[in-house]
């Protein structure tokens, strides 16, 4: 997968290196462990992937596990997909809203409030 030698590591503290290590024996993934220099509670796992199918079951298992890879900045993508969903809200809500107010007839002002009242009960007899 990687060409140029480059393959993603995480970053991790003690008490996480099991889960990551027993995910990578289950699936058959080379990796590799060094402590880092600075801070020392830090390890460093560089995950040797051969194929897309692989990096993808990784990445969804180190989000799963709230777990990141080094160099990559998570807040960046959130922000990028957050903006998207909220303008098609704010959309959609001044479209209703000025629809509303345009029809003053009776008719549609029982219909409002058949619709927002509860539906009746029904009756046992």
């Amino acid at each position: 997968m990687a060409d140029n030698n480059t393959y993603p590591k995480v970053i991790l503290k003690k008490k996480q290196i099991p889960t990551l290590i027993d995910f990578c024996l289950e699936e058959s993934i080379e990796f590799s462990v060094k402590q880092q220099t600075f801070p020392e509670t830090d390890w460093e796992v560089e995950l040797r992937l051969k194929d897309f199918r692989t990096a993808v079951l990784v990445g969804m298992y180190l989000r799963e596990n709230k777990m990141e890879l080094d160099g990559i900045d998570p807040q960046r993508y959130k922000k990028q997909s957050a903006p998207s969903g909220s303008s098609k809200k704010s959309d959609e809500k001044p479209e209703s809203s000025k629809s509303e107010p345009l029809s003053t007839s009776p008719k549609s002002d029982d219909k409002i409030k058949n619709e927002s009242a509860e539906p009746p009960m029904p009756t046992l007899l």
